[in-house]
């Protein structure tokens, strides 16, 4: 009997399966977490979120998704409260948040919270995405140096990067107007 399955498919099984399914094709970090239990354990982490922590898929199971296992001396303590804000109501958030890889590399991420309810309507798990926004943002040690300097965080090449997208808008109209200049209505 190849290709069949053994024994009962539980419903909640398949639900997980088919979140996991449809996430993984979109997001390439992301954690699942059971919000019916205090610490909203994580009940599943992709490849993705085990390299980009370096933690992997067990070290990671069953500890809190708000990543606590992952905070430093220099995680925002009003981005650890927005995040528990966002798990004890049951609402979506998005927020930048400093963490450190498990090598206690710092780790700029843009985490999303997504909370995912069941047919009954009713908030059954959180799925947390993550996106390495390290690259956007100085290097952990120049920005303590600079905080009383500056309040911007992005690095020589985000501000270009920024630069360019915001020039772009105003160069795309331009892209029509002839070499000379004129637009001919002829």
């Amino acid at each position: 009997m190849s290709g069949s399955r053994r024994g009962l498919v539980a419903p909640q099984n398949t639900f997980l399966e088919n979140i996991i399914r449809r996430c993984n094709g979109q997001h390439s970090s992301f954690l699942l977490a059971n919000a019916r239990i205090v610490d909203y354990p994580i009940v599943y982490c992709n490849d993705g979120f085990s390299k980009l922590s370096g933690f992997s898929r067990a070290e990671a199971m069953q500890r809190s998704c708000t990543c606590n296992f992952m905070y430093s001396d220099q995680t925002d303590p009003e981005s650890i409260q927005r995040i528990n804000k966002s798990l004890e109501s049951c609402e979506p958030d998005q927020q930048e948040i400093l963490l450190l890889k498990k090598n206690k590399t710092p780790l700029w991420l843009l985490m999303y919270i997504a909370p995912i309810k069941n047919e009954k309507d009713v908030v059954i798990l959180y799925l947390i995405t993550f996106r390495d926004i390290t690259a956007l943002k100085q290097p952990y040690e120049e920005e303590e140096a600079k905080a009383a300097q500056t309040a911007v965080g992005l690095s020589k090449f985000a501000r270009l990067a920024r630069s360019v997208t915001r020039n772009r808008s105003v160069m795309v109209p331009m892209a029509n107007v002839p070499p000379g200049g004129r637009m001919d209505d002829s």
